[in-house]
């Protein structure tokens, strides 16, 4: 073994990831571990039938067969388009806006909407409440490391705004599904479908949620958080599914359907992100405090199952635009940080 390499010789894993381990190759041991990419196949295989049964057994019944939590980017577009034009579900697209996201993604959303015929809403939290939970989620000891192997501190508060929001969303409607647009990368191969259950949610973070509140304050339990008053009248949680994650669909795949439909690129995000520009700050973060990227797993999953190639991975790691990174600073009022 040898411990010289920077980076892995087939996926993007760097060095400073943790549990990492090269060969003399310069392989990582994740490469090599052939017996955990059967498992993964093997649970898609499954996933994939349990969806086909959920929906079809619930199709149909609700005024909305499902929500399903739209950003605007890439693959939150491409799932979209799965939920109505593959699945036939009748939907309704939710979109957070955290006032950190690209203008061109607002205009992204209206077209898609639009050309796929689905209801949408948005929901916009105060952005001085949004700004205190960024800032207070840069603290290195809110989320444990394990969860930040896949994902940034910062990322990882909006993400579950966003989640809390569309449980909320689909408990008023009771739209059977919750539907996201994660890749494996982001999540691991049994979250791909699961049911709801707030009371194991609120208990599993609770720490999280604790720390939270120390840093921003005790308003963040209106956006993390569901009233007992709402709970006690819910029969049955909805069940997510994260329908990106059972195709086989590369970066150009993605974009060749989705362009038809007038999506196009903002020219203000950083390399993984096509919709938010606090993502360049979420990495630049996370980088300075682990030494490695949030978006490495993710990555080197799509590269492992030939969906991007590893050029084309290292290209999104290196695109993190520094005078983009400096006028998010500016606007979180964080300038005690110098890039």
């Amino acid at each position: 073994m040898s411990d010289s390499f920077v980076r892995c010789a087939r996926c993007v894993l760097s060095a400073r990831f943790p549990k990492i381990r090269f060969d003399e190759r310069g392989v990582c041991n994740f490469c090599r571990d052939e017996f955990l990419s059967g498992i993964d196949e093997s649970v898609i295989k499954k996933a994939a039938a349990t969806v086909a049964d959920l929906i079809k057994a619930a199709r149909g019944r609700w005024e909305y067969d499902a929500v399903v939590c739209y950003s605007g980017g890439k693959d939150s577009t491409y799932t979209l388009m799965l939920a109505t034009q593959k699945y036939g579900l009748k939907v309704l697209a939710f979109t957070l806006d955290n006032g950190f996201m690209s203008p061109d993604a607002f205009r992204n959303i209206s077209r898609i909407v639009d050309a796929l015929g689905v209801d949408h809403v948005t929901v916009r939290p105060a952005l001085k409440n949004m700004r205190a939970i960024i800032v207070a989620s840069t603290n290195g000891r809110m989320y444990n490391k394990k969860t930040l192997t896949r994902i940034s501190s910062g990322c990882n508060s909006c993400i579950s705004i966003v989640n809390m929001t569309a449980l909320k969303i689909a408990i008023e409607k009771q739209a059977p599904f919750i539907i996201a647009g994660f890749t494996l990368g982001q999540i691991p191969a049994n979250s791909i479908v699961f049911q709801n259950n707030y009371l194991f949610l609120e208990e599993s973070r609770a720490q999280s949620l604790s720390l939270l509140r120390e840093e921003a304050g005790e308003f963040v339990d209106d956006y993390f958080c569901i009233r007992k008053s709402v709970l006690d009248g819910v029969k049955s949680f909805p069940h997510t599914l994260n329908l990106l994650c059972l195709e086989d669909a590369t970066e150009t795949d993605i974009l060749e359907a989705i362009t038809p439909l007038g999506w196009s690129c903002p020219k203000d995000v950083d390399g993984c992100s096509s919709n938010c520009r606090l993502n360049v700050f979420n990495n630049y973060m996370h980088q300075k405090q682990y030494g490695y990227s949030p978006y490495e797993l993710e990555l080197s999953h799509l590269v492992r199952k030939g969906l991007l190639s590893r050029d084309e991975a290292i290209k999104k790691l290196e695109d993190q635009p520094v005078d983009q990174l400096r006028q998010i600073i500016d606007e979180l009022g964080m300038k005690e940080i110098n890039v």
